[in-house]
């Protein structure tokens, strides 16, 4: 798959512990791309410490509707590995109108995964007493 070997070529641009890279196309136009990145030190907030790869994408493209991310994860040496999407950037890329992601896994077959059908997240808020 061309579109995923892209977003291995973005996972190994990536400055970042796990190297993750992301495409958005439709068909074979690609719409944008990116590697995950920092946005602050992991001692000021490690649960924030990057903008991922998908949200990367989705902050840099203009039409999302009907899409679909390709995300690849290397290792240190630039071997394919899992990639399959987070909790919260399962919900971003649906509300994006994203409808497929492809991703890579360690061995085997490129993951896929329907997000049309993507189970919807709240984010933790403390609770009031």
């Amino acid at each position: 798959m061309p579109l995923l070997d892209q977003a291995i070529r973005q996972a190994m641009r990536s400055k970042c512990r796990y190297r993750i890279g992301a495409v958005l196309a439709t068909g074979n136009r690609v719409l944008t791309f990116g590697p995950n990145t920092s946005r602050n030190s992991p001692t000021v907030d490690f649960l924030n410490a990057t903008y991922h790869a998908e949200e990367n994408v989705l902050r840099r493209a203009r039409r999302t509707k009907g899409a679909v991310i390709y995300v690849a994860r290397v290792n240190a040496v630039g071997k394919p590995m899992l990639a399959a999407p987070c909790p919260r950037c399962m919900r971003a890329l649906a509300l994006a109108g994203v409808r497929k992601a492809v991703y890579t896994t360690s061995e085997g077959p490129p993951g896929t995964l329907s997000l049309t059908k993507a189970p919807t997240y709240t984010l933790c808020r403390p609770q009031r007493s």
